[in-house]
């Protein structure tokens, strides 16, 4: 980049938001090039320029900072709003030089800073420091003492808990972000949140390890202006994020905080955070805040939790919108959880193989229920775990807008070969199939639908009562299904010929996946083998 020549009138008064829409796609190497180079720009162009550029300098660019580069970062570095601090030598170079004074016996150790390069941040990151060499908490405090102005701030370099706590509490008043998503921290949790700025918008706690005031008045390198006397509102927090250890003191520090918190505060979690779910005190303040737990799944709840420890809490948390408890076996109290919870619910997995808690009756009065259901998976329960045929003519479905599903329904049929003059059973039997699968048209949303399921007995290892998908029994309901990607038909006395294949082929454009049809009681015939192999030979 070549030096510009200087500017004329009409460039000194551009618009600001021609440098602000153009600078950020330059390079970070250019980006320093124009301030070393650009001395015409200094009173027009460079103020903008600084205060988009962040300054992310690390070891492998410190041949940018040489002495003509450090004299334009000094000259303007009153106009840097991001600052990114990684490599220690660089944490020498930016933090204010912090001088140590003797103290007399018993009294903390004090210290004077000089004012340091940046008074006008907004943002401060603080990058981790693979080989730190020597203790920077002071001249990290004199920093952001020195940024009153700061909104977002990251610390990942471990720090004295008193001194970070006065940084935050204290020392950042306008704060708007807080990450500590790195850093493992050992302090008073319970102090720290009550004292948040009442200005903080976001937090991010990844790693805490609770250690109360121990009250023995003991100095601290830093003091911590700090009380929790007085719990500070939080009215504009809107997301908070907590893990760690709180040595069993879940209610003590965050009911209160809870208790100082609005309605803004939309998201609340972290990692494992469905403990705080659990609890009932907790899970009550954060309903007051119309904070649910969203997705409850088997990994969220511990592996020795028991049929009452699931119900529980899923009793708690009654607008979760997503249920999977795939591998998991479900107890009745659990199944009869979910059914008194299921309004909201938007998704329900539940594919273990056993389980004896969810039964047909309970999986109808969801999709009775559950306006919102998009996936329902249900079908390797045992062949008795099965929605009837007259269950779901029974009552009307709550919801449209079905994706997803999977489950076993029982269709009366009769063996075709043996009754086979018995005409009226088998037009009643295909009429009440038209009629499911009717209701199953109706859902025109769905892209993958699984019905039949395994039937676990050493002599049946397909189900029988079960609809035949034919042209006789009503496919043709399912003309509306124009998203359907997925038909699922194994493991069923499906009855599938040349006819349903050449009606699906024409009616179900983004079919992809027909799965099952060499896999009915009877073999597939000839001709059905060669239509296969001729149109659709994916299908199987």
């Amino acid at each position: 980049m070549t030096s510009p020549a200087a500017p004329s009138p009409t460039l000194l008064t551009l618009p600001t938001e021609i440098f602000e829409s153009i600078l950020p796609f330059l390079r970070q190497q250019d980006l320093i090039q124009c301030v070393r180079v650009s001395q015409a720009w200094n009173g027009a162009i460079v103020p903008y320029l600084w205060q988009i550029l962040d300054i992310r300098f690390r070891e492998q660019l410190k041949r940018f900072l040489t002495s003509e580069t450090q004299q334009a970062l000094a000259k303007n570095a009153k106009f840097v709003r991001t600052l990114h601090i990684i490599g220690n030598k660089l944490y020498h170079r930016f933090l204010p030089f912090q001088q140590t004074l003797m103290a007399e016996p018993g009294d903390a150790q004090t210290g004077e800073s000089s004012v340091g390069l940046f008074t006008n941040l907004r943002t401060l990151e603080l990058h981790y420091l693979g080989h730190p060499e020597g203790d920077h908490d002071l001249s990290i405090v004199a920093l952001v003492q020195q940024n009153p102005s700061l909104r977002r701030l990251k610390i990942d370099v471990k720090m004295d808990p008193m001194a970070l706590m006065s940084i935050i509490t204290k020392y950042a008043p306008n704060l708007h972000d807080l990450d500590l998503s790195v850093v493992t921290w050992r302090g008073d949790v319970k102090a720290l949140l009550e004292n948040l700025p009442g200005c903080i918008r976001t937090v991010r706690l990844r790693d805490v390890h609770h250690r109360a005031s121990d009250n023995t008045g003991q100095a601290s390198s830093v003091e911590s202006g700090v009380s929790s006397s007085t719990i500070t509102q939080h009215h504009a927090l809107e997301s908070f994020s907590i893990g760690g250890n709180l040595e069993g003191q879940d209610e003590n520090i965050l009911i209160p905080f809870l208790k100082s918190c609005s309605r803004n505060l939309k998201s609340f979690g972290g990692k494992r955070s469905i403990r705080f779910f659990r609890n009932a005190k907790i899970a009550s303040a954060l309903s007051d805040l119309g904070i649910f737990y969203p997705q409850l799944s088997r990994d969220s709840l511990p592996p020795d939790a028991s049929d009452a420890d699931v119900a529980r809490t899923i009793s708690l948390n009654p607008n979760c919108t997503s249920i999977d408890l795939n591998l998991r076996s479900v107890g009745p109290l659990a199944a009869a959880a979910i059914v008194d919870n299921c309004e909201r619910l938007e998704v329900l997995d539940i594919m273990k193989r056993g389980t004896s808690g969810l039964l047909g009756s309970h999986l109808q009065a969801i999709l009775s229920k559950a306006t919102g259901l998009r996936r329902l998976r249900a079908h390797r329960l045992l062949a008795t775990d099965n929605i009837s045929a007259e269950g779901i003519l029974s009552s009307e479905w709550a919801t449209t807008s079905l994706t997803h599903v999977g489950f076993k329904i029982n269709v009366p049929r009769v063996n075709d070969n043996m009754l086979s003059n018995n005409t009226d059973v088998i037009q009643s039997s295909r009429d009440t199939q038209r009629q499911v699968l009717r209701r199953f048209g109706q859902q025109t949303n769905l892209r993958m639908m699984v019905i039949g399921g395994m039937v676990f007995t050493p002599e049946i290892t397909h189900q029988r009562n079960c609809l035949e998908m034919t042209l006789e029994s009503g496919l043709d309901e399912l003309v509306n299904l124009k998203d359907l990607e997925l038909l699922d038909i194994r493991h069923m006395d499906h009855r599938v010929g040349v006819p349903e294949l050449e009606w699906m082929n024409q009616n179900l454009p983004n079919l992809r996946q027909l799965i099952g049809i060499r896999d009915s009681l009877i073999p597939p015939s000839s001709e059905v083998q060669q239509w296969l192999q001729t149109h659709r030979p994916q299908w199987r």
